[in-house]
Protein backbone atom coordinates (compact mmCIF):
# COMPACT_ATOMS: atom_id res chain seq x y z
CA UNK A 1 0.00 0.00 0.00
CA UNK A 2 2.79 2.75 0.74
CA UNK A 3 4.42 1.50 -2.37
CA UNK A 4 1.23 2.09 -4.21
CA UNK A 5 1.10 5.24 -2.72
CA UNK A 6 4.48 6.65 -3.00
CA UNK A 7 3.87 5.08 -7.53
CA UNK A 8 0.57 7.51 -7.36
CA UNK A 9 2.26 10.31 -5.96
CA UNK A 10 5.47 10.36 -8.47
CA UNK A 11 2.75 9.49 -10.96
CA UNK A 12 0.69 12.67 -10.13
CA UNK A 13 4.01 14.66 -9.64
CA UNK A 14 4.87 13.33 -12.88
CA UNK A 15 1.69 14.86 -15.42
CA UNK A 16 1.91 17.73 -13.05
CA UNK A 17 5.47 18.20 -14.32
CA UNK A 18 4.68 17.66 -17.55
CA UNK A 19 1.58 19.90 -18.06
CA UNK A 20 2.21 22.93 -16.66
CA UNK A 21 4.18 24.64 -19.37
CA UNK A 22 1.11 23.15 -21.49
CA UNK A 23 -1.00 25.35 -18.71
CA UNK A 24 1.42 28.35 -18.29
CA UNK A 25 0.66 28.82 -22.08
CA UNK A 26 -2.93 29.38 -22.09
CA UNK A 27 -3.82 33.17 -21.93
CA UNK A 28 -6.85 35.54 -20.86
CA UNK A 29 -6.84 38.28 -23.89
CA UNK A 30 -10.10 39.82 -23.59
CA UNK A 31 -10.16 43.87 -22.84
CA UNK A 32 -9.16 47.10 -24.09
CA UNK A 33 -5.66 47.60 -25.36
CA UNK A 34 -3.29 50.24 -27.28
CA UNK A 35 -1.52 49.15 -29.89
CA UNK A 36 1.84 50.64 -32.20
CA UNK A 37 4.01 49.31 -34.68
CA UNK A 38 6.86 50.08 -36.66
CA UNK A 39 8.81 48.82 -39.79
CA UNK A 40 9.29 49.60 -43.55
CA UNK A 41 6.65 50.73 -45.92
CA UNK A 42 6.36 50.03 -49.84
CA UNK A 43 4.51 52.49 -51.82
CA UNK A 44 2.59 50.80 -55.38
CA UNK A 45 4.22 51.98 -58.74
CA UNK A 46 1.59 54.51 -60.17
CA UNK A 47 0.58 54.09 -63.63
CA UNK A 48 -0.12 57.65 -65.36
CA UNK A 49 -2.23 57.41 -68.27
CA UNK A 50 -1.06 58.29 -71.47
CA UNK A 51 2.33 58.42 -70.59
CA UNK A 52 4.84 55.42 -70.70
CA UNK A 53 6.70 55.94 -67.64
CA UNK A 54 5.31 54.75 -64.29
CA UNK A 55 5.65 56.80 -61.17
CA UNK A 56 8.12 54.92 -58.87
CA UNK A 57 8.85 54.87 -55.54
CA UNK A 58 11.79 53.92 -53.04
CA UNK A 59 10.79 51.86 -50.05
CA UNK A 60 10.01 53.81 -46.60
CA UNK A 61 9.55 53.93 -43.07
CA UNK A 62 6.16 52.40 -42.05
CA UNK A 63 4.01 52.78 -38.65
CA UNK A 64 0.65 52.65 -37.06
CA UNK A 65 -0.90 53.68 -33.79
CA UNK A 66 -4.17 52.71 -32.31
CA UNK A 67 -6.85 51.40 -29.60
CA UNK A 68 -8.57 48.21 -30.00
CA UNK A 69 -11.05 45.97 -27.81
CA UNK A 70 -10.46 42.24 -27.99
CA UNK A 71 -13.56 39.42 -27.83
CA UNK A 72 -11.56 36.83 -27.14
CA UNK A 73 -11.16 35.29 -30.96
CA UNK A 74 -12.27 38.61 -32.78
CA UNK A 75 -10.60 41.96 -32.06
CA UNK A 76 -11.71 44.84 -33.32
CA UNK A 77 -9.23 48.35 -33.67
CA UNK A 78 -9.08 52.09 -34.98
CA UNK A 79 -5.27 52.84 -36.11
CA UNK A 80 -3.33 55.87 -38.07
CA UNK A 81 -1.14 54.40 -40.37
CA UNK A 82 1.87 55.89 -42.34
CA UNK A 83 3.54 55.05 -45.41
CA UNK A 84 6.16 57.23 -46.68
CA UNK A 85 8.98 57.69 -48.93
CA UNK A 86 12.08 59.76 -49.48
CA UNK A 87 12.93 59.39 -53.19
CA UNK A 88 10.19 59.30 -56.19
CA UNK A 89 11.17 58.60 -60.24
CA UNK A 90 8.84 59.21 -62.84
CA UNK A 91 10.17 60.07 -66.39
CA UNK A 92 13.83 59.02 -65.97
CA UNK A 93 13.98 61.85 -63.35
CA UNK A 94 14.68 61.74 -59.79
CA UNK A 95 12.53 63.35 -57.61
CA UNK A 96 13.74 63.96 -53.67
CA UNK A 97 10.55 64.67 -52.34
CA UNK A 98 8.76 63.30 -49.33
CA UNK A 99 5.66 61.37 -50.02
CA UNK A 100 3.18 60.52 -47.07
CA UNK A 101 0.17 58.15 -47.25
CA UNK A 102 -1.79 58.91 -43.76
CA UNK A 103 -4.63 56.15 -43.24
CA UNK A 104 -7.69 56.26 -40.67
CA UNK A 105 -9.02 52.56 -40.58
CA UNK A 106 -11.47 50.35 -38.24
CA UNK A 107 -10.40 47.12 -38.26
CA UNK A 108 -11.77 43.73 -37.43
CA UNK A 109 -9.47 40.96 -36.91
CA UNK A 110 -9.71 37.18 -36.17
CA UNK A 111 -6.83 35.31 -33.66
CA UNK A 112 -6.85 31.88 -34.85
CA UNK A 113 -5.22 30.73 -31.25
CA UNK A 114 -6.18 33.43 -29.24
CA UNK A 115 -5.12 31.84 -25.64
CA UNK A 116 -2.06 30.61 -26.94
CA UNK A 117 1.35 32.05 -26.49
CA UNK A 118 1.90 31.59 -30.55
CA UNK A 119 -1.32 32.60 -32.80
CA UNK A 120 -1.51 33.47 -36.37
CA UNK A 121 -4.29 36.52 -37.08
CA UNK A 122 -6.10 38.36 -40.20
CA UNK A 123 -8.51 40.71 -40.52
CA UNK A 124 -10.09 43.05 -42.52
CA UNK A 125 -9.93 47.35 -42.66
CA UNK A 126 -11.79 49.92 -43.99
CA UNK A 127 -11.31 53.85 -43.66
CA UNK A 128 -10.12 56.85 -45.51
CA UNK A 129 -7.06 57.80 -46.86
CA UNK A 130 -4.65 61.15 -47.37
CA UNK A 131 -1.70 60.79 -49.83
CA UNK A 132 0.83 64.00 -50.18
CA UNK A 133 2.89 63.71 -53.20
CA UNK A 134 5.54 66.10 -54.59
CA UNK A 135 3.39 68.77 -53.08
CA UNK A 136 -0.06 67.98 -54.49
CA UNK A 137 -2.75 65.79 -52.01
CA UNK A 138 -6.14 64.20 -52.44
CA UNK A 139 -7.94 62.22 -49.93
CA UNK A 140 -10.32 59.20 -50.71
CA UNK A 141 -12.07 55.73 -49.64
CA UNK A 142 -10.17 52.86 -48.99
CA UNK A 143 -9.72 49.42 -47.99
CA UNK A 144 -7.36 46.84 -46.64
CA UNK A 145 -6.39 43.36 -45.46
CA UNK A 146 -3.51 42.77 -42.34
CA UNK A 147 -2.18 39.59 -41.38
CA UNK A 148 0.43 38.48 -39.12
CA UNK A 149 1.40 36.70 -35.83
CA UNK A 150 1.33 37.39 -32.58
CA UNK A 151 3.40 36.35 -29.75
CA UNK A 152 2.01 36.80 -26.10
CA UNK A 153 4.62 37.85 -23.28
CA UNK A 154 1.96 37.49 -20.32
CA UNK A 155 -2.08 38.27 -20.21
CA UNK A 156 -1.13 42.10 -20.92
CA UNK A 157 1.80 42.46 -23.43
CA UNK A 158 1.79 40.95 -27.01
CA UNK A 159 4.74 41.31 -29.39
CA UNK A 160 3.92 41.39 -33.61
CA UNK A 161 5.05 40.94 -36.54
CA UNK A 162 2.26 42.61 -39.30
CA UNK A 163 1.80 42.88 -43.26
CA UNK A 164 -0.55 45.18 -43.73
CA UNK A 165 -1.88 46.89 -47.69
CA UNK A 166 -4.47 49.33 -48.66
CA UNK A 167 -5.65 50.39 -51.28
CA UNK A 168 -6.87 53.49 -52.25
CA UNK A 169 -9.39 52.92 -54.97
CA UNK A 170 -9.45 56.57 -56.96
CA UNK A 171 -7.01 59.67 -56.34
CA UNK A 172 -6.75 62.75 -58.48
CA UNK A 173 -3.66 65.45 -58.19
CA UNK A 174 -3.88 68.41 -60.54
CA UNK A 175 -0.42 69.89 -59.62
CA UNK A 176 2.18 67.50 -60.09
CA UNK A 177 4.19 68.56 -63.03
CA UNK A 178 1.53 70.99 -64.00
CA UNK A 179 -0.21 67.43 -64.72
CA UNK A 180 -3.28 66.01 -63.77
CA UNK A 181 -2.19 62.27 -62.32
CA UNK A 182 -5.92 59.81 -61.48
CA UNK A 183 -4.76 57.29 -59.74
CA UNK A 184 -6.69 54.35 -59.93
CA UNK A 185 -6.14 51.57 -57.10
CA UNK A 186 -3.34 52.78 -55.34
CA UNK A 187 -2.16 50.69 -52.99
CA UNK A 188 1.10 50.66 -50.48
CA UNK A 189 1.79 47.10 -47.69
CA UNK A 190 3.42 48.17 -44.37
CA UNK A 191 5.72 45.58 -42.90
CA UNK A 192 6.25 45.99 -39.31
CA UNK A 193 6.90 45.01 -35.93
CA UNK A 194 4.79 46.03 -33.00
CA UNK A 195 3.13 45.46 -29.36
CA UNK A 196 -0.37 45.30 -27.88
CA UNK A 197 -0.67 45.69 -24.20
CA UNK A 198 -4.20 45.19 -22.54
CA UNK A 199 -5.20 47.42 -19.55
Amino acid sequence: MKIFKQLLAATVAGISFVCSPLLANEYSTKGSYITGSIGGSAIGDIDVSGVNSDIEFETGLGLDLGYGYDFGKTRIEGTWVRGQSDKTSWLGYTVKSDTTIDSIMGSIYYDFREDKQWSPFIGASLGATNVDFDGASDSGFSYGIGYGVSYKTSDQVEIFFKGQTTVIPELTFSTVNNSTVVINNGNYSNGTIGVRVRF
